[in-house]
């Protein structure tokens, strides 16, 4: 989930809090997704829970938060997020992205909103069928380490086996991130496509 600036606020020890203190993981050396395959990669996600890199209000926070992940003929990839907005009435929202390939499967770029703020996006572990993990590493410490990072982990489904989340936990832990800091994504009615694809309806 990536929220409106003015519903966000940032605090330096918060950040700190969020990637471990003592982590020696240098970015560089983080794998993703071995042999990753884009199209079983595609469809709908839904957003179980994910790390900001600054406070969020949590009467600010969406709620029923998907993703739908379609190939552009030009082979990069279209997100159509659909949402509820409790800025809005918790009315519904529809807005699309755009995912850019690399030429390392599993590590793409993220265009949030299309305004050309380019972000990375690594799929570090999924079945598919079930689970995924995303991370964006915001900004390197000089070691290489991490300083500051996002990350998002999806289901298929609106919510996580235990067996599956006991997986996600140890993959969030191999990133050295605190998963106590992460934000859980409530869902409990979906919202129906909007006519308007960048829009907010009741």
């Amino acid at each position: 989930m990536f929220l409106k600036p003015l519903a966000i606020i940032t605090f330096s020890y918060l950040i700190h809090s969020l990637v471990v203190s003592n982590c020696t993981l240098r970015v560089d050396s983080i794998q993703v997704e071995a042999n990753f395959t884009l199209e079983r990669y595609l469809g709908q996600w839904y957003e179980i829970e994910w790390l900001s890199d600054r406070y969020v209000d949590p009467d600010a926070l969406y709620e029923d938060y998907t993703q739908l992940y379609r190939r552009q003929q030009d082979g990069n990839i279209t997100i159509t997020t659909h949402g509820r907005d409790p800025l809005h009435s918790h009315g519904c929202l529809q807005f699309s992205s755009t995912i850019y390939l690399t030429v390392t499967p599993g590590k793409m770029l993220f265009n949030y909103l299309n305004h050309g703020n380019i972000e990375n996006y690594w799929v570090v572990e999924t079945d598919y069928t079930n689970y995924s993990v995303v991370y964006n590493c915001l900004q390197l410490n000089p070691d290489d380490t991490c300083k500051s990072a996002m990350a998002w982990v999806y289901s298929r489904h609106p919510n996580l086996s235990d067996d599956l989340r006991a997986r996600v936990s140890h993959v969030i832990e191999s990133l050295c991130l605190n998963e106590t800091s992460f934000i859980k994504t409530t869902h409990n009615h979906g919202c129906s496509v909007a006519p308007n694809p960048d829009s907010v309806v009741g």
